[in-house]
């Protein structure tokens, strides 16, 4: 549960946000119509008696039919055969279509539930979404490039904005209602138990580097032993400190000097982190430690560290990171709890019809050039969600692998990114 919501925002939202902070594609164009053959305001299904149309469903058919479509010819097909199984019970086309309604449901009760508790897009969003508007349609290339991507993913601009304003929507609320003072704003004693559950350490380090950071190439050994001698100098330093006020200034002192962590100008106050997310050796040796007390030389593939464990209650982001795993139970309560009632359209929907007139459609676009529109690049895991790597919602992490200077493992996110014990953050 503890990376839900950045693995929900990185592979979902980030994705409305990052094609979606545009406009430009006039409303009375009806992409779906084209398609489909019936409007974009048809109803597909509701949820809580809240009306999920056409317009913004098939984007997210549009968005898994690609990602399966494009997985199915990397293994050599040279047609998609939609009746391939999919796990539970399931075949591919059965796979799109559920995970699709499955964003959609996901996308509306955090709609829904931002409305009832009075949180809504503020002048100073809209003005943000219209400077981003011009940025992004000057990067795609123009107004007409971005309307073609629209037609090409059964958007319009109106479809697109309301999917852009769910992250903004999501934002507020986590911001309002977990914050000091909110409706679910955590007790001293929420925070302690949480640390205990996630078994949370914070600490800060200084890092000398015993590979190239640019290449990932290891140093030569005169190299490597200038770095290990920079490295014991400060410690013997730190070593002769016996004031805890001294020490941490001093530490920081040297780390702000010396450190080769790329990302201590983003993370100046240290790394809150649980097990698994830092190479072995790192966690180890900070789990030897105390809150105040300085580790000897740590030495991993990536270099020399020297690590200060703190104490995780004195993290500044400890109740951003609470607050956004409460906000991911709610939003999974709400989901669980929603009721979902489709109708004729929804039921008598196959992926491999919709997707046979999507390609048909696209080619009358751009007749002469080969279809780009597969802007996703997660990879649809059997039996998990496209849109959240977990079993009954949508999809996996768009990117996962390990950092290229801690071996941590990458899970990106539209409002913070994995942090490693380098210093780096994946977004």
């Amino acid at each position: 549960m503890k990376k839900r919501m950045r693995r929900v925002l990185g592979a979902a939202l980030s994705l409305v946000m990052a094609i979606g902070l545009l406009s430009g594609c006039s409303s009375s164009y009806d992409p779906v119509k084209e398609v489909m053959g019936y409007s974009r305001s048809t109803v597909m299904f509701t949820v809580n008696g809240n009306d999920v149309t056409a317009g913004q469903f098939f984007f997210w058919m549009a968005q898994n039919a690609d990602t399966v479509a494009s997985y199915s010819q990397m293994s050599g097909a040279t047609e998609i055969d939609w009746t391939t199984p999919m796990g539970d019970d399931m075949t591919m086309d059965d796979y799109v279509k559920d995970q699709s309604k499955a964003a959609a449901v996901f996308y509306n009760v955090i709609e829904a539930n931002a409305k009832d508790k009075g949180y809504t897009m503020t002048e100073e969003d809209k003005a943000d979404y219209e400077e981003q508007v011009a940025q992004a349609q000057e990067q795609m290339g123009g107004a007409e490039a971005y309307e073609l991507f629209l037609k090409k993913n059964c958007l319009t601009e109106e479809d697109m904005e309301e999917l852009s304003s769910v992250g903004v929507l999501y934002g507020h609320m986590l911001e309002g209602m977990f914050r000091e003072g909110g409706e679910y704003a955590p007790t001293e004693e929420e925070l302690d138990q949480y640390i205990q559950d996630e078994d949370l350490m914070y600490a800060k380090h200084i890092l000398f580097m015993t590979m190239d950071s640019t290449t990932g190439a290891a140093l030569s050994d005169e190299e490597v032993a200038e770095k290990k001698a920079a490295a014991e100098a400060d410690l013997a330093a730190l070593q002769a400190i016996t004031d805890p006020v001294e020490l941490a200034e001093t530490f920081d002192e040297l780390m702000n000097e010396h450190s080769e962590d790329s990302g201590l100008a983003d993370n100046p106050d240290g790394y809150l982190f649980t097990s698994g997310d830092m190479v072995e050796e790192f966690e180890n040796a900070t789990k030897e430690l105390e809150p105040g007390q300085i580790s000897g030389i740590v030495e991993t593939t990536y270099g020399y560290h020297i690590i200060l464990r703190l104490d995780p209650k004195n993290a500044p982001t400890l109740n951003a990171q609470w607050g956004e795993d409460q906000m991911g139970a709610l939003v999974d309560q709400w989901t669980n709890e929603a009721e979902v009632v489709t109708t004729e359209e929804f039921d008598a929907l196959t992926t491999a019809d919709f997707y046979e007139k999507l390609t048909a459609y696209r080619e009358t676009l751009d007749p002469t050039e080969e279809d780009t529109t597969d802007v996703t690049t997660e990879e649809p895991a059997t039996g998990e969600d496209a849109a959240t790597g977990e079993d009954t919602t949508t999809g996996e992490d768009v990117t996962t692998g390990e950092d290229a200077a801690t071996g941590q493992d990458q899970s990106t996110s539209a409002e913070d990114g994995a942090e490693t014990a380098d210093g780096e953050t994946t977004e």
